[in-house]
């Protein structure tokens, strides 16, 4: 027969055999299907996180470090360099900036998705170490400008700085972002809300 004489070009077998029984696309979304069904709060977080951290995060870590190593700064009496790092700390605290977001805004995010506990937790925290900051500011303030009446000594600033650091590691853990990144900004879901709410939001 002529199908004999002339089998398929290898341009179809080549066709069919990449046909598999489901496709690409399907194999990639089976798993988050599963995901989809389920309240985000019965999700494990190992399946929800974002594999690294968010902006505002990376930044405040950079500003741990950046905050840590100030201790020589301050015995070499590197004034601006010391207000340099914590005037970008502090703005952190509320402003946004180019990371979308500031810690105040994150604590509000936490709010608006019903977990008061951690929005009070972290609004707590920014404070106490927004009062340390503050402190050491106007403790550098002070050494530069020679303002007898409201300088202190240098083991007063190097306690202010070890106190800020601890304050920033005691804030770390609470901006963690459980959901997802978006644009660059931490997505809080409301808890009470599935993935599935956000399926209609994303191709594949």
């Amino acid at each position: 027969s002529l199908a004999a004489l002339h089998p398929a070009s290898p341009r179809h077998e080549s066709r069919a055999y990449r046909s598999p029984l489901f496709s690409r696309r399907s194999a990639v979304l089976a798993p988050l299907a599963t995901l989809l069904a389920l309240p985000l709060s019965a999700v494990p977080a190992s399946a929800r996180s974002y594999k690294g951290d968010d902006p505002l995060t990376l930044r405040l870590r950079q500003s741990r470090e950046e905050l840590a190593a100030c201790g020589p700064l301050l015995e070499q009496r590197r004034w601006d360099e010391v207000r340099k790092v914590t005037s970008v700390l502090l703005a952190a605290m509320t402003f946004k900036g180019y990371t979308g977001e500031s810690v105040k805004s994150r604590a509000a995010a936490w709010a608006a998705a019903g977990d008061a506990a951690r929005s009070s937790s972290l609004l707590s925290k920014r404070t106490a170490l927004m009062r340390r900051i503050s402190a050491l500011e106007n403790g550098v303030y002070a050494a530069q400008t020679n303002k007898k009446e409201l300088m202190v000594t240098a083991e007063q600033l190097q306690a202010e700085l070890t106190g800020a650091v601890s304050e920033l590691d005691a804030l770390l853990p609470e901006m963690g972002c459980d959901s997802w990144v978006v644009a660059g900004v931490c997505e809080i879901l409301p808890q009470s809300k599935s993935l599935g709410d956000l399926a209609g939001r994303y191709t594949f």
